[in-house]
Order: C-alpha cells, then sequence, then structure tokens
C-alpha cells in the first residue's frame, strides 16, 4: 500500500508542473510470463543431495514506472540523449510462487524409531521486484533496454524441528528487451514489450540443529509480455 501510495503522489505532482516538457514519461504496465528454475539440498555430512526438477510457474503482474531522458545534456550528447531514458520499474503487488516439498530419508543407523519419511515443505512469495534500466530509442517507434533487477523474497518452510532457514532473502539480475511504442500528440504513449530475465540463485544454510544441511536456490530465467500506456510530459 505504501509503494501505491507513493506512485499516486508522485503521478498527482507531476502531473500539475508546467506544461513545458519535461523529458519525463510516467506509466503504468501489466505483464504474463513465465519463469523457471530448480533447487537442491545438500548435506556436507554424507555429501548426499536432493535435487528437484525444473519447474515452470505461469505468472501475471502489474506495476507503474518512471522513466527520464538525457536530453538535458549539451550539445551532441543532448541530441543522442533525447533517444536515451533511464528508468525505474516497479512491481505494486506481492506475488505468491506457490510451493514445493520433499522427502528427507533418515538413514542414521543409531534411530531407529525415527520416521524415514519427513516430507519439507517450503513456500515462497515475492514481496518486492524492482527493475532499474536503460532504453534506447533505435527508431521512434521501435526501442530496445536493458538493466538490472532486485527481487524480494519471503519463504516459510515447514518441516522437522531441528530444521531452520531463513525466511528473507533478496535476489539480483538483469534483464533485456525490445518493444514498439506509439505516441499522440499530446503525449500518450502505449507500449508493446517482450522482456527476457536472468536472475541469480542463491543458497542458505540450515541454522537448526540440522546446520549440516544447505538449499539452494538455482538460476532462474524467464520471459515476459509486457503492455504499458502512460504520459509523457
Amino acid at each position: 500500500m505504501k509503494r501505491i501510495l507513493i506512485s499516486i503522489l508522485l503521478l498527482s505532482g507531476m502531473i500539475s508542473m508546467a506544461s513545458a516538457e519535461l523529458g519525463l514519461n510516467l506509466g503504468v504496465s501489466g505483464q504474463v510470463g513465465s519463469m523457471e528454475t530448480s533447487g537442491k539440498e545438500v548435506n556436507s555430512n554424507t555429501s548426499l543431495t536432493e535435487t528437484s526438477d525444473v519447474h515452470e510457474a505461469l505468472f501475471a503482474t502489474g506495476g507503474y514506472f518512471i522513466e527520464k531522458d538525457l536530453a538535458f545534456l549539451p550539445g551532441f550528447l543532448g541530441r543522442v540523449g533525447s533517444r536515451v531514458h533511464l528508468g525505474y520499474d516497479n512491481i505494486v503487488h506481492d506475488l505468491d510462487m506457490g510451493s514445493q516439498s520433499n522427502v528427507r530419508t533418515n538413514i542414521s543407523p543409531l534411530d531407529d524409531d525415527a520416521d524415514p519419511n519427513q516430507v519439507h515443505t517450503l513456500n515462497a512469495e515475492v514481496t518486492g521486484f524492482n527493475t532499474k534500466y536503460v532504453t534506447l530509442n533505435i527508431f521512434p517507434w521501435l526501442y530496445v533496454k536493458g538493466g538490472d533487477v532486485s527481487v524480494d523474497v519471503s519463504s516459510k518452510f515447514v518441516g522437522t524441528s531441528t530444521s531452520t532457514y531463513p525466511t528473507t532473502h533478496k535476489l539480483d539480475g538483469s534483464m533485456v528487451g525490445i518493444g514498439i511504442e506509439n505516441t499522440s500528440e499530446n503525449g500518450l504513449f502505449f507500449r508493446l514489450e517482450f522482456n527476457d530475465y536472468d536472475i541469480d540463485g542463491k543458497a542458505v544454510a540450515n541454522t537448526g540443529t540440522d546446520s549440516k544441511f544447505t538449499a539452494t536456490l538455482n538460476d532462474v530465467s524467464g520471459t515476459t509480455g509486457r503492455i504499458s500506456i502512460g504520459k509523457a510530459f
């Protein structure tokens, strides 16, 4: 909710400015796409590894973006800069990534009463998805973009009482994209984009008494299609 309020205030403030060209673009986007990844859990004492299959998830998001061109640069740089925009994009809602489960088999010869089938479940939710990017207009209607992605993930582990994993994580990655744009005389524009994402994975150590275990999320990759509407000032 805080992000939504901030975006509304920014939009209201910018719209109330003078009508002179500011080189600012403000807009909202909706996108659909898919991401895929796999994971594993490693026991450092035995070198046993439980590896998941590659899983693909479909998702849909909504967000807003703010861009500023570089036309204010002097001379030739300004002419080139009018075709370049620095941008910030933010998804304004959480994104449930679902749950995955595995079975950890107890092979200890010292514990005959142990349950050999211990089911562990992990649920993950994306609580922040921010992109800082640069766009370059090859033609007035065609542009390319690239940038850095920062993803906040909240996870919940359910399993044996001896296992505890961190619940908050930050992932970093990159994105590249290409899009087409149509802008009217009053500055209203529409965009269609295709984006490709590559997000780094992360390994986390078990902080419970099962500290010999480490869980790893492998790199996340995926593609999305995006539609945007905005206003140039």
